[in-house]
């Protein structure tokens, strides 16, 4: 699916007009697609709608579900925030809406005590800067009657492109969304007022999308093929990770669970050697290699490579000159598709060049303090441009970078961009991350480098989902998540 800024999907529906389909037609099929969703889900009869219509297109869109929803039986009222519709095709919409559809002015909206359904359609993608007073006085009226809230398109108040919310932004249940997402559906902190987002087709075909959409898709689901009957272990690769200090066998331990879970043939897992009985107990499938946490360890990892097909380093490895030294000495020498999580990040930090070294395909999964410490940049300015900031990353430095959190976001060398959309706030626990760097690596040793970093951010999510429909997002852990793999 793709992803649009606000001007893509301005120059997407142009294009679509010149192709054949009108504005106007557009604009109905937003309509009336957005109707059908509510009608769906509400039962309308007797209902009090209330849609709050700017005086441009989005408005226009509102205008078309208020007479929808007027012939199943609502009561609908339209409340018109800046006066009469200016757009022609706001215009046409609004001159064909039926006699009951009753229109009053946004100021009557303080009068109202109760409603039932809101439809937001006072502005769309093209909003910037804050709300005035006088809208987040009635849209906070609003907010206190307690209705069901669809968002046309985007909450009121939202930035399309930065994901940015103004103060009295009204929050959405449910965000009805024409033709594709948009980048505030899936960036903090926009991303949490838009409740659940539904993409509506209105008639733009993908061929129109793709040319408007930068090269930012979601997310695909993961696919894989039947094995051959006469595969044995080494069809599927061999894994070595370099994982778990003393006192982190945790993170060696789910990340080596999670590898094993991903169909690779073989794992090695080069820990501590205070982790061994551990590691032995909960990963029986894969072979230990104890690391003395000397100068000899350096040497036992490089013979460990030998014969692996994928490496992983960081997962708990602790903070220190030595790991530091090693990860450096295997950043050198591998030859095979390389992910550095965690402490692999937290390392290079400081010599951040070495990545331009490394040879082969190479995959980074920060999370956004990580990812402050490989660019010099504070976690806020992170967050405020996640698209870009992977995106500069990941060409710099010829790797793939998978900036996780909510909407993981992953860029290629290329400068393609792939944003993630499944996956919940019961993920957000120590582990996870350990998880999502276990399961990536094993694909990386039998599986192309872009299969394998998408399918594991896939399958990761859908993991998580599951956890939390059989258990709560409360209750939850990483093990669930491991379980459902």
């Amino acid at each position: 699916m793709y992803i649009l800024s606000s001007k893509g999907m301005k120059n997407a529906e142009k294009t679509a007009d010149d192709r054949g389909i009108s504005y106007f037609s557009l604009m109905k099929n937003a309509g009336n697609a957005a109707a059908d969703i509510i009608i769906s889900k509400e039962v309308l009869p007797d209902k009090r709608v209330v849609v709050l219509a700017g005086n441009g297109n989005n408005g226009g869109d509102g205008f078309v579900m208020a007479d929808r929803l007027l012939s199943e039986g609502a009561e609908v009222t339209v409340a018109l925030f800046s006066g009469l519709p200016k757009t022609d095709c706001a215009k046409k919409a609004y001159a064909e809406m039926s006699e009951g559809v009753k229109t009053v002015e946004a100021k009557e909206l303080l009068k109202l005590s109760s409603a039932d359904i809101v439809v937001d359609g006072l502005f769309g993608t093209g909003f910037r800067g804050d709300l005035g007073e006088a809208e987040k006085e009635i849209l906070s009226h609003i907010k206190s009657l307690k209705a069901k809230v669809y968002a046309v398109d985007l909450p009121s108040g939202v930035e399309c492109d930065s994901g940015r919310v103004s103060e009295g932004t009204l929050p959405a249940d449910c965000t009805l969304t024409f033709a594709a997402l948009k980048y505030c559906h899936l960036l903090p902190p926009s991303n949490a007022v838009c409740g659940r987002t539904v993409v509506l087709d209105i008639g733009i075909s993908d061929e129109i999308l793709k040319e408007n959409s930068d090269n930012i898709t979601t997310v695909p689901p993961a696919v894989f093929g039947k094995r051959d009957k006469n595969s044995h272990k080494g069809s599927f690769g061999t894994l070595l990770a370099a994982v778990g200090s003393y006192g982190m066998a945790g993170a060696a331990m789910i990340s080596g669970r999670a590898a094993l879970k991903s169909g690779v043939g073989i794992v090695k897992i080069a820990s501590a050697k205070e982790n061994y009985t551990a590691l032995t107990v909960y990963c029986p499938e894969a072979i230990q290699i104890p690391l003395s946490g000397d100068d000899t360890d350096g040497e036992t990892l490089l013979k460990a490579l030998g014969g692996a097909k994928a490496l992983l380093i960081g997962c708990g490895m602790g903070q220190s000159e030595r790991a530091a030294e090693n990860i450096a000495l295997l950043l050198e020498k591998t030859t095979v598709p390389t992910l550095l999580d965690a402490d692999g990040i937290n390392n290079i930090a400081s010599r951040i060049s070495i990545l331009k070294k490394v040879k082969v395909p190479l995959v980074l999964t920060p999370h956004p303090g990580e990812m402050a410490r490989l660019t010099g940049k504070t976690v806020a300015e992170i967050e405020a441009d996640r698209f870009g900031t992977a995106k500069a990353f990941a060409r710099e430095y010829g790797v793939w970078l998978c900036l996780k959190g909510a909407n993981t976001v992953v860029a290629a060398p290329d400068g393609r961009l792939f944003v993630n959309v499944t996956g919940n706030p019961g993920m957000a626990k120590g582990g996870s991350g350990d998880m999502l760097a276990g399961l990536m690596a094993g694909l990386l040793a039998y599986t192309e480098p872009e299969k394998a970093i998408l399918s594991a951010v896939w399958l990761h999510s859908l993991a998580g989902d599951k956890a939390r429909d059989r258990l709560g997002e409360r209750a939850m852990t990483v093990s669930d998540m491991l379980a459902e793999l």
